[in-house]
């Protein structure tokens, strides 16, 4: 997470790293009270927009953010001003038990399932367009090199983007395999849609806790 606040600090956009907790002590709502805790915090902290940035399994924890918030408090605006998804995990069937080819977890010191890893497949319905799907302005970041992540467990999030009048960028070419973090050129234009779509500007540091 470093490197994404020192790249955005680069450009005097101010940014936080959330420590969330994770499995397998945890399941995917606790993960997600933290993420909605930390954008209250920041909200207290100083005016302006909020917005997430998640790459590959973060990016599910952020995408669940807002079909979560639909299904307790629906029609309501967003907890997110907008939010970027770097190959993300949207389509969790990967890591369910009886339905992907091999195990996706180091568990507690062993390639095994963590007992709450079916929390992870909490409001997928939503997450792939059905009933209850939500977000905020999207800025999507996908390879076709992706081995892990292919095409087919992101569009139908795009689609659903789109059928919702959200508006979204989606960047896709070759950025190489998963895990490119911040190369291949995708950040030049992020940090343009988070100044001008968005509206984030730059700001002082943020005060010491």
């Amino acid at each position: 997470g470093y490197p994404v606040t020192e790249w955005l600090a680069r450009h005097g956009l101010a940014a936080a790293v959330l420590r969330y907790r994770l499995l397998p002590s945890h399941g995917l709502d606790e993960a997600l009270d933290d993420l909605e805790d930390a954008v209250t915090l920041l909200r207290r902290l100083r005016p302006g927009p909020v917005v997430a940035m998640g790459f590959s399994a973060g990016g599910h924890l952020v995408a669940s953010l807002g079909a979560r918030h639909e299904e307790r408090r629906p029609g309501t605006p967003q907890p997110l001003d907008g939010q970027v998804l770097v190959y993300p995990g949207i389509d969790g069937q990967s890591w369910h038990p009886d339905k992907a080819d091999e195990v996706c977890f180091f568990n507690r010191g062993a390639w095994s399932w963590p007992d709450k890893v079916l929390t992870l497949q909490a409001r997928q319905e939503a997450l792939l367009g059905g009933a209850g799907f939500a977000a905020p302005p999207t800025y999507l970041v996908t390879s076709t090199a992706d081995d892990c992540i292919p095409r087919s467990e992101t569009q139908p999030y795009v689609k659903a983007l789109a059928a919702a009048g959200i508006p979204h960028v989606h960047l896709r070419k070759d950025f190489g395999d998963h895990g490119f973090a911040l190369n291949g050129g995708w950040t030049t234009p992020c940090v343009k849609w988070l100044t001008r779509a968005v509206g984030m500007r730059a700001a002082p540091p943020l005060p010491p806790p």
